[in-house]
Order: C-alpha cells, then structure tokens, then sequence
C-alpha cells in the first residue's frame, strides 16, 4: 500500500467512524417515543428507501452465486445491529454502547481465522488485545446497574458478533462486488423484511408521545447516517482489509462520549481519558 492509498483509508476511517459513532445518541432519544423493535426497523427500513436509486443501478450484478452472501451481509450487517444494538439501550446508555463497540476488531479477527482461514501475526494480536482492554476499563469505570446493565452489554455483544459477520462476508465472499454495489443489494433483501413489520406494527404509542416529533427527527437522521455509513464501510473494507476497516470500533467510543457530553450531559472521566488513549495505542500497533 503507497503512502497515499494509506492516507485515504484513515481518512475514510475517521469519516465512517464519525457516522457510526453518532447513531447512539440518535437511538436513545428515538427510544424515548419508539420500541426499541420500531427503531430497528425504521432503520432498516428507511435506509432501504435511500438505496432505491441505487438498488435500480446495481440490481442486474445479482447473480445466482452471490445472492446467499448479499443475504447473509444484509441480516447480519443491518438487521442484526439495528435491532441488538436498539435492545441494548433500553438498558444501558448511548456512550456505554459505544464504548463497547471496541470488541468489534478482535470479534472479528477471531470469526476470519476460525472460519475463512485468515492469517495474522502477533503484533495485530497485540493491538487489538491492547484496544479491548482499553475499552474494558472504559465500559467498567463506572456504576452499573446490575442485572439490567449484564444485559445491555449482552445484546451489544450480539450487535457486534453480527457486524463482525457481516465484514467477513463482505471481505472474503463478495470480491467481484464494490462496496456500493454490496450494500445497496444487502438492503434489496432486508428493507422488505423492516418494511413488512412496519406494516404491521401498533404506532399509536408514539404517535400520541409528547417527544414523538423529535423522536421521529432522531430517526430520519439514523437513516441517513446508516445510508452514508454503510457505503463509506463497505468501500473501506473493499480498499484496505477488514481488519482495518473494524478499527473503526477503536474511534467509535470518542465519538460516543463526545455526542454524550454535548448532548446527553455526561461526565467523562479520568479513566476514561486514559483508556481512549491506550485504544488509540492498540490502532496505531495494529496497523503498522
């Protein structure tokens, strides 16, 4: 990789790790009007109608050997986080979820070797062990609230097993495939499924929620983000490796606790200050 081939890619990383960073606190305050089920699938759902235009171009690279896998990224890469990661927060907050999005990198470091054979060496190890035990410190500094809080961090290691799929797919099974290309047909299979829910789904709750408007707001902006993330990730997992593009989970938890200083009123501590810093430690090995 030459020096500007490596620049873009961080430049690209820090981008994608800014859209995915926001939507956490765009969830918890979705979540004060809808069920954590009607966030996931507004998400999803939403997102799918911005691929339209998209799914129209790239519709005819659908082939009999690539539909199992575009299936597969879709409910792993958009179903599975959008729902897991509304669950969790209806028991732990934005900036915890966040925070936990740290494990995503050794997840799926451990999901290419078992299953796709991929090969490593110990210093990407040592990183990436590095950054989880700065994100532990920083998902542990802190109060919790016992059984609720053991399930907050349980359904977010869900989102983050489904993620961790879901690069995998993309980055060994779908090589003929652009990151554009991979994403606007993952949600040809999953925005009906959201889309059938909603049909079904009882919103008179929020529609009577006196924060139902910026709830609904909160939403729309989740879509978008999704819609603009999932392209820029796609096109960094085709352009660098996935597990670079799953460092983004290192960046993530700043973003978090920025957004949740400035919006949600959080402290931050001094643990805190130093686990970001032993992260961004554990990037900086994992990538040399």
């Amino acid at each position: 990789m030459n020096i500007s081939s490596k620049y873009n890619n961080w430049l690209l990383l820090l981008l994608v790790s800014f859209i995915w960073g926001s939507p956490y606190i765009l969830r918890e305050i979705a979540l004060e009007s809808f069920s954590h089920n009607q966030v996931a699938a507004f998400q999803v759902f939403m997102s799918f109608v911005l691929f339209l235009p998209l799914i129209f171009k790239n519709i005819k690279k659908l082939s009999k050997d690539n539909i199992l896998p575009l299936l597969l990224s879709g409910v792993a890469g958009n179903i599975g986080p959008s729902y897991f990661f509304a669950k969790a927060q209806t028991q732990i907050s934005s900036s915890v979820a966040g925070m936990l999005n740290a494990m995503l990198p050794m997840i799926t470091l451990l999901i290419a070797i078992l299953l796709f054979k991929s090969r490593t060496n110990k210093k990407v190890i040592g990183g990436i062990v590095l950054g989880f035990a700065g994100t532990l410190i920083i998902s542990f500094s802190g109060q919790t609230n016992g059984e609720s809080y053991f399930w907050g961090v349980f359904y977010v290691f869900l989102a983050i097993l489904s993620v961790a799929i879901s690069i995998n797919i993309v980055s060994f099974s779908l090589p003929k495939l652009t990151g554009t290309e991979i994403a606007s047909l993952a949600f040809l299979f999953v925005g009906p499924m959201a889309g059938c829910y909603l049909a079904f789904t009882d919103l008179s709750a929020p529609l009577a929620s006196e924060s139902f408007s910026k709830s609904a707001l909160m939403l729309s902006l989740l879509a978008l983000l999704t819609f603009a993330g999932v392209i820029c990730y796609n096109r960094l997992i085709k352009q660098s490796s996935h597990v670079f593009a799953a460092s983004i989970a290192y960046i993530i938890p700043i973003v978090a606790i920025f957004w949740g200083i400035v919006i949600g009123g959080d402290t931050i501590t001094l643990a805190q200050i130093a686990s970001i810093i032993i992260i961004l430690v554990g990037v900086n090995l994992t990538h040399r």
